[in-house]
């Protein structure tokens, strides 16, 4: 099963719900997803538990997809990272982090960040080097896509990744 996040399908509308209902009368839970500071501590946030009980109520596929802890551990990291972003964007990550602000000429994560999270070593590593991104793209990413990054992440995914991020021209000498 191949997870599409849009606001247009099924998936998408749980999940902008799920979000703006945390937003809107859980500032509890979207407070402690946003102080998760491991996958670990996601996984004990009842908001991901909640979110992870509404999509697997959507078809038996989705319980199947998530009877794997792997792919739980992977939500539960979406989830913490879902909720740092403040005004959604249009943007996935690669683009988001390639984003200049205006009159700056160095994108706001830099080609180093940029290439240690395409290097993280496993989900853990990624979730951190994420996380600690998130407030430099909080307001142009796609929450959405987010989602999508995290429960895809592999070779394929970093190769898109690669291919879409802005690198930066190097400076002759």
């Amino acid at each position: 099963m191949y997870v599409r996040f849009d606001a247009d399908n099924r998936e998408g509308k749980v999940l902008l719900h799920w979000l703006s209902e945390l937003e809107e009368r859980d500032k509890g839970g979207r407070a402690e997803l946003r102080r998760a500071a491991s996958i670990q501590q996601a996984l004990m946030c009842p908001a991901f538990h909640r979110l992870r009980r509404r999509l697997e109520a959507l078809s038996p596929e989705w319980t199947d997809y998530l009877q794997s802890p792997y792919r739980q551990d992977r939500l539960a990291a979406a989830c913490a990272l879902m909720v740092h972003v403040r005004s959604p964007g249009a943007y996935d990550l690669p683009h988001a982090m390639s984003q200049r602000a205006l009159g700056d000429e160095r994108n706001r994560v830099s080609e180093l960040r940029f290439r240690r999270l395409l290097d993280a070593p496993d989900d853990e590593a990624l979730f951190s080097g994420l996380r600690r991104a998130m407030p430099m793209i909080s307001d142009q990413v796609d929450p959405l896509k987010v989602a999508e990054a995290m429960l895809h992440w592999g070779d394929r995914l970093k190769r898109e990744w690669a291919y879409a991020y802005a690198w930066p021209d190097k400076k002759q000498a």
